[in-house]
Parts: C-alpha cells; sequence; structure tokens
C-alpha cells in the first residue's frame, strides 16, 4: 500500500479534501461538514451551499 498524502481545495471558503475511494469531505477547520462524497463537483457544491466562511483554518491569517 502506497501512502497518499490527501489533495485539498478551498470553495467559499471551506476546505474540500480528497481521500482515498476516492472520497471527498468539506471541512471547516478541522471540523467536517456535512457528509462524504463520492464526486468533487458535489463536495464543491455543497461548500456553495453554506454561509460564505470568512477565516479559513491555516490561511488569511496573520
Amino acid at each position: 500500500m502506497v501512502w497518499k498524502t490527501p489533495k485539498s481545495d478551498y470553495v467559499n471558503g471551506y476546505k474540500i479534501v480528497e481521500l482515498e475511494g476516492p472520497t471527498f469531505e468539506v471541512f471547516d477547520g478541522d471540523r467536517q461538514i456535512g457528509d462524504e462524497f463520492p464526486y468533487s463537483g458535489e463536495a464543491a457544491a455543497y461548500a456553495n451551499s453554506l454561509p460564505k466562511c470568512i477565516v479559513q483554518s491555516g490561511r488569511d491569517k496573520p
């Protein structure tokens, strides 16, 4: 088994992480929001349906 670093992207201020499977999860900081999604587009659509997240964990901090 090969260790794979999860890929991530930000949509509407929420972090979308690709895990094995592939499975996509939406995070607000360290907290998972919603379910696991089979497609990145579904995770992005869900993140866009949420209120805009202003502070992104680990980003945009002084």
